[in-house]
């Protein structure tokens, strides 16, 4: 059979839809004509003002991920206005930049535990309790793709960041974990036709100094940083039926980075 990447008409859940990412895949996938169901932690003002903002007509759920009650709620929610869905996209994260100060002299020795579990409540826990709170609203044909990083895979090179900062081991190990719950749900639920994919994703553009793009760009072979655009072809293909026999993937989209 001949299969178009179309994913108009589906039914797209999105978590972490207000931020950097998010907002640049929920306004390509309602362009390419899907119902695009947000969830954030933002208040629906505010997450509704982002979203249209950005042009991306969705239907907005205020949602913490680490909060099982919430996610009882609005999959409740989501049943009763649109029956079920057709693809979930774990994209939300926590991920503090580092040279934005909130790691400033702090090292694997002395990283707050606090920090840590919060991190790791975000970006593991919180993928758990949404694939399995969503996972009753799928059919057969429904497709799970987790947003994960090159962190997930390599090591972090402390050269490129700033002196006296330290991208912390707790993203990274997160993400790693990310990789083999994609494989788990992959062979757990694909006797129900739900496939579980993965995202390697390297670095976007997004504000940062001139020496940190420099450095960084230098570390790929295409010799720059990623554009926010350039993460929805990749998610299109995977939410569509095109991408039918993938499952328990994972795919590395990252100019190179982690070729060398």
């Amino acid at each position: 059979m001949n299969q178009t990447i179309s994913i108009r008409g589906k039914r797209v859940a999105l978590t972490g839809a207000c931020g950097f990412l998010g907002l640049s895949l929920a306004r390509a996938l309602v362009n390419e004509g899907a119902s695009v169901i947000a969830l954030d932690i933002l208040s629906p003002t505010e997450g509704k003002a982002r979203l249209a903002a950005a042009n991306a007509d969705a239907t907005y759920f205020q949602c913490d991920i680490t909060d099982e009650s919430a996610l009882h709620e609005a999959a409740d929610q989501i049943k009763e206005k649109f029956t079920g869905i057709d693809v979930l996209i774990n994209n939300a994260a926590f991920n503090p930049r580092v040279e934005d100060g909130g790691n400033n002299g702090i090292t694997f020795e002395n990283y707050p535990i606090e920090k840590w579990e919060k991190e790791l409540r975000v970006n593991l826990t919180g993928i758990m309790l949404v694939c399995r709170t969503l996972y009753p609203l799928m059919g057969s044909g429904a497709s799970i793709i987790n947003i994960a990083s090159i962190y997930g895979v390599v090591a972090p090179d402390q050269r490129i960041y700033p002196a006296g900062f330290e991208k912390p081991a707790v993203y990274g190990a997160s993400k790693a974990a990310v990789l083999n719950i994609t494989k788990y749900l992959a062979t757990l639920w694909g006797k129900n036709g739900v496939r579980v994919n993965a995202i390697v994703f390297g670095g976007f553009e997004n504000d940062q100094s001139p020496e940190f793009v420099k450095r960084y760009s230098e570390k790929t072979p295409l010799g720059r940083m990623a554009k926010p655009e350039e993460a929805s072809g990749i998610v299109i293909f995977l939410a569509s039926d095109a991408s039918s026999y993938a499952t328990g993937s994972i795919v590395t989209v990252d100019g190179g980075f982690t070729a060398w």
